[in-house]
């Protein structure tokens, strides 16, 4: 026979050093074509720095933005 345990709470389950975030964007192919569509808008080192994000963010499709 089993012992009736009792709740189960939280801090007995999740890590202490997690942090609590707010998810901000599922990372997608289409979200990252998105950016690339965006990037070919822009010019010079803003253009760039888009284009950066948008391989960046293609090596973690599945993943997701958190603020």
């Amino acid at each position: 026979m089993r012992k009736k345990q009792g709740p189960i709470n939280k801090k007995n389950i999740v890590p202490p050093d997690l942090e609590e975030l707010v998810v901000a964007q599922e990372i997608t192919p289409d979200f990252v074509l998105e950016l690339y569509e965006k990037s070919k808008k822009l010019k010079g080192k803003k253009k760039k720095e888009m284009l950066a994000v948008a391989e960046e963010l293609s090596k973690h499709v599945g993943k997701f933005l958190a603020e």
